[in-house]
């Protein structure tokens, strides 16, 4: 759709110029097309070290393992932690500490460590925690600097992009200094691993046990056992969409368009197809157009909280949304390979949210998704 297409759609929905500026803003696609083949297995390298860290998992526990490699595992969640002297040498400076004041966690003995291999990313480090405590507390710790943070109820997984681990920093370190005992490691360690961040940053899904987006199994019509394992699942995957989107369009946000990609993975991935009332139910519109107060739309609306008018907007373009995608996705069928997948996936991320929402949704998603296989053929 062109600007002023778009401008039309938007003013038959909201009235005021400023709100239809603010969802012209919201809506930006940021996931521009980029079929360029990029080598990942530098980037990826760090997967080898948390194989390693698996293994070792499946002799001494999975939370005794991590406390030997990831330091923030070694400081309590603990107001104002992340400022004194121990935790800045250990985390930032990789010295040893002294403090051995641990985390703590309910139950340590339920953390389960696997390397989940995606369609969408190949392999990543995933870290599952039955306990909802568990899970506040280990967010905090990797994501918050071991600063105390209330999360919200609905969410149930994280994505790590870049805690440092001093274990690889102190490998390089000793693989450095086999071939140069005399050189200067801190020079080269700033001028040539400083600037590679791939070199010592790790990349972690951490995933929670709960109902995916506090839905409760009776509301979309399945057994409690099956929601479970399938809120586990759509949590995974939606994850690494996450992933997929920062890997391959080089940006991940806290927008609806990220939101409902990621649940697309993910609901496809337990059913086969997309179920527009469970990605409805998931976001708080299942009985639009009411929302559920304090379910999952109101938390992505970007830097700048959303005026009360356009959230309203808003309301409307997500439904929408997920109209086209439904029909979108039923026209195709069942998802029948990996690529098949990706290149349903990417047409979502490649079509921005206003035209989804509009008359011409399910053409441009079907017009985006051809030329894909055309790539292929040709």
């Amino acid at each position: 759709m062109t600007e002023d297409e778009k401008y039309t759609f938007l003013k038959e929905l909201v009235k005021e110029e400023q709100v239809i500026d603010e969802l012209l803003i919201y809506s930006k696609n940021k996931f521009i097309s980029n079929e360029q083949k990029t080598n990942t297995l530098l980037e990826d390298s760090y997967v080898d070290t948390w194989e390693r860290y698996s293994e070792e998992s499946k002799e001494i526990g999975v939370f005794e393992t991590l406390k030997k490699y990831i330091v923030q595992l070694q400081f309590p969640v603990q107001k104002g932690i992340s400022k004194t002297g121990a935790y800045i040498n250990t985390t930032l400076r990789g010295k040893s500490n002294l403090n051995k004041s641990a985390l703590k966690l309910n139950q340590p003995k339920g953390l389960k460590l696997e390397i989940y291999k995606s369609a969408l990313v190949g392999s990543v480090p995933v870290l599952i925690i039955p306990d909802d405590e568990d899970f506040n507390t280990l967010v905090c710790a990797l994501s918050n600097k071991n600063e105390p943070k209330e999360l919200t109820k609905s969410m149930g997984a994280s994505f790590i992009n870049g805690i440092n681990n001093w274990d690889r920093i102190h490998q390089l370190k000793a693989d450095w200094l086999q071939g140069n005992s005399t050189g200067n490691w801190s020079l080269y360690f700033k001028e040539n691993i400083l600037p590679k961040p791939h070199l010592f940053k790790d990349k972690l899904i951490i995933l929670s046990t709960k109902e995916y987006s506090g839905i409760k199994s009776q509301s979309i019509g399945v057994s409690k056992s099956t929601w479970k394992l399938s809120s586990l699942i759509i949590r995974r995957e939606h994850e690494c969409a996450h992933l997929f989107t920062l890997k391959h369009y080089g940006v991940m946000a806290n927008n609806m368009h990220d939101e409902i990609i990621a649940d697309y993975a993910g609901i496809t991935k337990v059913l086969g197809h997309f179920n527009k009332d469970w990605c409805l139910h998931f976001i708080g519109l299942e009985n639009y157009p009411k929302y559920r107060n304090g379910a999952r739309l109101e938390n992505y609306q970007g830097k700048n909280k959303l005026s009360e008018q356009a959230f309203e907007g808003l309301k409307r373009i997500i439904k929408n949304v997920t109209e086209s995608i439904f029909q979108f996705d039923n026209s195709l069928g069942k998802i029948q390979s990996a690529t098949d997948q990706l290149h349903r996936i990417k047409s979502i991320c490649e079509v921005d949210l206003i035209t989804m929402a509009s008359s011409k949704g399910k053409q441009k998603l079907m017009e985006k998704y051809n030329s894909k296989q055309v790539t292929i053929l040709v």
